[in-house]
Protein backbone atom coordinates (compact mmCIF):
# COMPACT_ATOMS: atom_id res chain seq x y z
CA UNK A 1 0.00 0.00 0.00
CA UNK A 2 0.86 3.40 -1.03
CA UNK A 3 2.22 5.42 2.24
CA UNK A 4 -0.14 8.89 2.47
CA UNK A 5 0.42 12.04 2.98
CA UNK A 6 -1.96 14.91 5.07
CA UNK A 7 -2.28 17.10 2.42
CA UNK A 8 -3.91 16.27 -0.83
CA UNK A 9 -1.64 17.29 -4.05
CA UNK A 10 -3.70 18.49 -7.20
CA UNK A 11 -4.84 15.84 -9.15
CA UNK A 12 -8.58 15.96 -10.75
CA UNK A 13 -9.39 16.63 -14.00
CA UNK A 14 -12.34 18.66 -12.93
CA UNK A 15 -11.56 18.67 -9.32
CA UNK A 16 -8.93 17.94 -6.76
CA UNK A 17 -10.89 16.99 -3.62
CA UNK A 18 -13.97 15.82 -3.50
CA UNK A 19 -17.18 15.14 -0.57
CA UNK A 20 -19.53 12.71 -0.64
CA UNK A 21 -22.64 13.66 2.03
CA UNK A 22 -24.77 10.62 2.49
CA UNK A 23 -27.98 11.70 3.95
CA UNK A 24 -31.21 8.97 4.00
CA UNK A 25 -34.59 8.00 2.97
CA UNK A 26 -36.00 10.90 0.94
CA UNK A 27 -36.89 10.76 -2.60
CA UNK A 28 -36.58 13.69 -5.17
CA UNK A 29 -39.73 15.09 -4.67
CA UNK A 30 -39.70 14.79 -1.11
CA UNK A 31 -36.62 16.62 -0.66
CA UNK A 32 -37.75 19.60 -3.52
CA UNK A 33 -40.60 20.32 -0.79
CA UNK A 34 -37.92 21.53 1.93
CA UNK A 35 -37.28 24.97 1.81
CA UNK A 36 -33.61 24.99 2.28
CA UNK A 37 -32.77 22.42 -0.42
CA UNK A 38 -34.53 24.19 -2.64
CA UNK A 39 -32.22 27.39 -1.97
CA UNK A 40 -29.67 25.07 -2.13
CA UNK A 41 -29.74 23.90 -5.79
CA UNK A 42 -30.35 27.17 -7.10
CA UNK A 43 -26.32 27.47 -6.79
CA UNK A 44 -25.41 24.14 -7.00
CA UNK A 45 -25.80 21.63 -10.37
CA UNK A 46 -28.58 19.17 -9.74
CA UNK A 47 -29.65 16.20 -11.24
CA UNK A 48 -33.26 15.76 -11.37
CA UNK A 49 -33.24 12.00 -13.11
CA UNK A 50 -30.70 10.26 -10.79
CA UNK A 51 -31.52 6.90 -8.98
CA UNK A 52 -30.24 4.49 -6.19
CA UNK A 53 -29.40 1.05 -7.51
CA UNK A 54 -32.04 -0.53 -5.24
CA UNK A 55 -33.62 -1.01 -1.42
CA UNK A 56 -32.13 -0.54 1.67
CA UNK A 57 -29.84 0.88 2.64
CA UNK A 58 -26.62 -0.81 2.52
CA UNK A 59 -26.31 -1.85 -0.71
CA UNK A 60 -26.56 1.89 -1.74
CA UNK A 61 -23.56 2.73 0.34
CA UNK A 62 -21.46 -0.39 -1.02
CA UNK A 63 -22.46 0.66 -4.88
CA UNK A 64 -21.00 4.05 -4.32
CA UNK A 65 -17.51 2.93 -2.91
CA UNK A 66 -17.39 -0.47 -4.92
CA UNK A 67 -19.69 -0.42 -8.07
CA UNK A 68 -21.95 -3.69 -7.10
CA UNK A 69 -24.12 -4.04 -4.32
CA UNK A 70 -22.43 -7.83 -3.72
CA UNK A 71 -25.97 -9.71 -3.92
CA UNK A 72 -26.96 -8.50 -0.61
CA UNK A 73 -30.65 -6.96 -0.22
CA UNK A 74 -31.11 -6.42 3.60
CA UNK A 75 -29.05 -4.16 6.16
CA UNK A 76 -27.48 -7.24 8.51
CA UNK A 77 -24.01 -6.64 8.80
CA UNK A 78 -22.30 -9.35 5.90
CA UNK A 79 -19.18 -10.71 6.62
CA UNK A 80 -16.31 -8.70 5.53
CA UNK A 81 -16.52 -8.33 1.62
CA UNK A 82 -13.69 -8.81 -0.48
CA UNK A 83 -12.77 -7.16 -3.81
CA UNK A 84 -11.78 -3.63 -4.99
CA UNK A 85 -13.33 -0.38 -3.41
CA UNK A 86 -12.52 3.34 -4.74
CA UNK A 87 -9.63 3.40 -1.81
CA UNK A 88 -7.55 0.38 -4.05
CA UNK A 89 -7.54 2.98 -7.10
CA UNK A 90 -6.68 5.96 -4.89
CA UNK A 91 -3.79 4.51 -3.63
CA UNK A 92 -2.48 2.94 -6.76
CA UNK A 93 -2.15 7.11 -7.66
CA UNK A 94 -0.56 7.86 -4.62
CA UNK A 95 -4.16 10.01 -3.71
CA UNK A 96 -5.39 10.27 -0.32
CA UNK A 97 -9.07 9.43 1.75
CA UNK A 98 -10.37 9.60 4.71
CA UNK A 99 -14.52 8.51 5.83
CA UNK A 100 -15.74 10.59 8.27
CA UNK A 101 -18.52 9.42 10.49
CA UNK A 102 -20.40 11.34 13.60
CA UNK A 103 -20.38 9.36 16.70
CA UNK A 104 -17.89 6.67 15.16
CA UNK A 105 -16.30 5.54 18.54
CA UNK A 106 -12.84 5.29 16.48
CA UNK A 107 -10.12 2.22 16.91
CA UNK A 108 -11.19 0.52 13.77
CA UNK A 109 -14.33 0.07 15.71
CA UNK A 110 -16.01 -2.77 13.89
CA UNK A 111 -19.06 -2.71 16.05
CA UNK A 112 -22.81 -2.64 14.01
CA UNK A 113 -23.59 0.52 15.97
CA UNK A 114 -22.77 3.07 19.22
CA UNK A 115 -23.78 5.88 20.94
CA UNK A 116 -26.94 6.73 22.25
CA UNK A 117 -29.13 9.79 21.48
CA UNK A 118 -32.98 10.52 22.56
CA UNK A 119 -35.35 12.47 19.71
CA UNK A 120 -37.16 13.57 22.87
CA UNK A 121 -36.01 14.53 26.85
CA UNK A 122 -38.08 11.16 27.48
CA UNK A 123 -37.50 9.02 24.62
CA UNK A 124 -36.01 5.69 25.26
CA UNK A 125 -31.96 6.29 23.80
CA UNK A 126 -31.34 5.19 20.46
CA UNK A 127 -27.95 4.29 18.33
CA UNK A 128 -26.34 7.67 16.46
CA UNK A 129 -23.54 5.73 14.64
CA UNK A 130 -24.33 2.69 12.32
CA UNK A 131 -21.73 0.68 10.64
CA UNK A 132 -23.63 -0.05 7.64
CA UNK A 133 -23.78 3.96 6.60
CA UNK A 134 -19.90 3.24 6.48
CA UNK A 135 -19.08 1.17 3.67
CA UNK A 136 -16.00 0.96 3.49
CA UNK A 137 -15.52 -0.65 7.12
CA UNK A 138 -17.52 -3.38 5.03
CA UNK A 139 -14.00 -4.64 3.24
CA UNK A 140 -11.91 -7.23 4.55
CA UNK A 141 -9.22 -5.22 3.22
CA UNK A 142 -9.91 -2.37 5.26
CA UNK A 143 -10.81 -3.91 8.64
CA UNK A 144 -7.07 -5.89 8.49
CA UNK A 145 -5.16 -2.99 7.90
CA UNK A 146 -4.70 -0.42 10.88
CA UNK A 147 -3.50 1.91 8.59
CA UNK A 148 -5.82 1.97 6.35
CA UNK A 149 -8.38 1.72 9.32
CA UNK A 150 -6.75 4.40 10.70
CA UNK A 151 -8.36 6.38 8.03
CA UNK A 152 -11.80 5.90 9.06
CA UNK A 153 -12.06 8.77 11.73
CA UNK A 154 -14.67 10.69 13.73
CA UNK A 155 -16.70 13.04 12.04
CA UNK A 156 -15.21 16.21 14.62
CA UNK A 157 -11.62 15.82 12.19
CA UNK A 158 -13.86 16.65 9.06
CA UNK A 159 -13.89 20.74 9.96
CA UNK A 160 -10.14 20.24 11.39
CA UNK A 161 -8.77 19.29 8.17
CA UNK A 162 -10.75 21.07 6.38
CA UNK A 163 -9.77 24.75 8.09
CA UNK A 164 -6.24 23.51 7.82
CA UNK A 165 -6.58 22.95 4.33
CA UNK A 166 -6.05 19.31 4.60
CA UNK A 167 -8.64 17.39 3.17
CA UNK A 168 -7.77 14.53 0.90
CA UNK A 169 -8.54 13.94 -2.28
CA UNK A 170 -12.11 11.62 -1.65
CA UNK A 171 -13.57 12.39 1.81
CA UNK A 172 -16.86 10.15 2.36
CA UNK A 173 -19.27 11.66 5.37
CA UNK A 174 -21.36 10.21 7.29
CA UNK A 175 -24.13 11.83 9.40
CA UNK A 176 -25.12 10.10 12.27
CA UNK A 177 -28.92 9.23 12.49
CA UNK A 178 -30.38 11.76 13.65
CA UNK A 179 -28.84 14.32 11.20
CA UNK A 180 -29.24 12.37 8.49
CA UNK A 181 -32.71 11.94 8.34
CA UNK A 182 -33.42 8.08 9.18
CA UNK A 183 -34.49 8.58 12.94
CA UNK A 184 -36.03 11.90 12.38
CA UNK A 185 -37.48 14.44 9.58
CA UNK A 186 -36.38 15.87 6.35
CA UNK A 187 -36.82 19.16 8.27
CA UNK A 188 -34.20 17.66 11.07
CA UNK A 189 -31.95 16.65 8.51
CA UNK A 190 -32.06 19.90 6.73
CA UNK A 191 -31.25 22.17 9.50
CA UNK A 192 -28.39 20.28 9.95
CA UNK A 193 -27.12 20.12 6.10
CA UNK A 194 -27.07 24.05 6.37
CA UNK A 195 -24.98 23.89 9.25
CA UNK A 196 -22.83 21.50 7.38
CA UNK A 197 -22.23 23.90 4.59
CA UNK A 198 -22.39 26.85 5.78
CA UNK A 199 -19.37 25.80 7.85
CA UNK A 200 -17.52 24.15 5.51
CA UNK A 201 -17.83 26.91 3.03
CA UNK A 202 -16.52 29.26 5.38
CA UNK A 203 -13.20 27.58 5.35
CA UNK A 204 -10.56 27.62 2.48
CA UNK A 205 -11.02 24.24 1.12
CA UNK A 206 -15.04 25.26 -0.95
CA UNK A 207 -12.23 28.23 -2.66
CA UNK A 208 -10.04 25.55 -4.20
CA UNK A 209 -11.47 22.92 -6.45
CA UNK A 210 -13.30 21.08 -3.82
CA UNK A 211 -16.74 19.27 -5.44
CA UNK A 212 -19.23 18.75 -2.45
CA UNK A 213 -21.57 15.98 -3.61
CA UNK A 214 -25.35 15.76 -1.55
CA UNK A 215 -27.50 12.92 -1.92
CA UNK A 216 -29.24 10.04 -0.42
CA UNK A 217 -28.87 6.59 -0.14
CA UNK A 218 -32.60 5.60 -1.49
CA UNK A 219 -35.93 7.22 -2.54
CA UNK A 220 -39.15 6.07 -2.55
CA UNK A 221 -41.37 4.42 -5.06
CA UNK A 222 -40.26 1.85 -7.93
CA UNK A 223 -38.08 4.18 -9.78
CA UNK A 224 -35.69 4.90 -6.22
CA UNK A 225 -35.40 8.63 -7.33
CA UNK A 226 -33.26 10.67 -5.72
CA UNK A 227 -31.95 13.94 -5.29
CA UNK A 228 -27.95 14.59 -6.16
CA UNK A 229 -26.43 17.69 -5.84
CA UNK A 230 -23.42 19.23 -6.60
CA UNK A 231 -21.93 22.28 -4.66
CA UNK A 232 -18.77 24.45 -4.96
CA UNK A 233 -16.77 26.79 -8.00
CA UNK A 234 -15.68 24.01 -10.29
CA UNK A 235 -19.32 23.27 -11.25
CA UNK A 236 -21.91 25.29 -13.48
CA UNK A 237 -25.43 25.44 -11.48
CA UNK A 238 -28.52 24.49 -13.15
CA UNK A 239 -30.64 21.02 -13.74
CA UNK A 240 -29.56 18.38 -15.37
CA UNK A 241 -32.11 15.49 -16.69
CA UNK A 242 -29.64 13.07 -18.03
CA UNK A 243 -30.54 9.38 -16.50
CA UNK A 244 -27.65 8.60 -14.15
CA UNK A 245 -27.24 6.43 -10.95
CA UNK A 246 -25.34 5.57 -7.70
CA UNK A 247 -22.67 3.78 -10.37
CA UNK A 248 -22.50 6.93 -12.34
CA UNK A 249 -21.06 9.55 -9.18
CA UNK A 250 -18.47 6.29 -8.47
CA UNK A 251 -17.66 6.44 -11.99
CA UNK A 252 -16.83 10.13 -12.59
CA UNK A 253 -14.31 9.99 -9.35
CA UNK A 254 -12.81 7.36 -11.14
CA UNK A 255 -12.74 9.42 -14.29
CA UNK A 256 -11.51 12.48 -12.81
CA UNK A 257 -8.43 11.19 -11.45
CA UNK A 258 -8.03 8.77 -14.21
CA UNK A 259 -8.54 6.01 -12.26
CA UNK A 260 -9.99 2.15 -13.35
CA UNK A 261 -12.97 0.71 -12.19
CA UNK A 262 -13.90 -0.98 -9.68
CA UNK A 263 -17.18 -3.16 -10.34
CA UNK A 264 -19.46 -4.04 -13.15
CA UNK A 265 -21.86 -1.33 -12.08
CA UNK A 266 -19.45 1.59 -12.50
CA UNK A 267 -18.03 -0.01 -15.46
CA UNK A 268 -21.19 0.05 -17.69
CA UNK A 269 -22.28 3.62 -15.51
CA UNK A 270 -22.28 7.10 -17.28
CA UNK A 271 -20.42 9.31 -15.83
CA UNK A 272 -21.67 13.33 -15.08
CA UNK A 273 -22.34 15.25 -17.72
CA UNK A 274 -19.09 17.18 -19.13
CA UNK A 275 -21.87 20.34 -19.13
CA UNK A 276 -21.24 20.28 -15.73
CA UNK A 277 -18.14 21.24 -15.34
CA UNK A 278 -16.32 24.77 -15.48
Amino acid sequence: MHAQIDSPKPAGKHFDQIVIVMMENEGTDEALADPYIVSLIRRSAWFSNYHAITHPSFPNYLAIVAGSTFGLDSDHRSPPLKGPTIVDRLEEKNLTWKSYAEDYPGGCYLGSAAGAGRLTPTAAPTELYVRKHVPLLAFASIQNNPARCGRVVAASQFMRDARAGKLPNYSFYTPNMFNDGHDTSLEASSTWLKGFVRNLESTIAVHQRTLVVITWDEGGGRDNRVLALLVGTVVNPGRYAVPLTHYSLLRTIEENFGLSTVGAGDRKASSFPESVWR
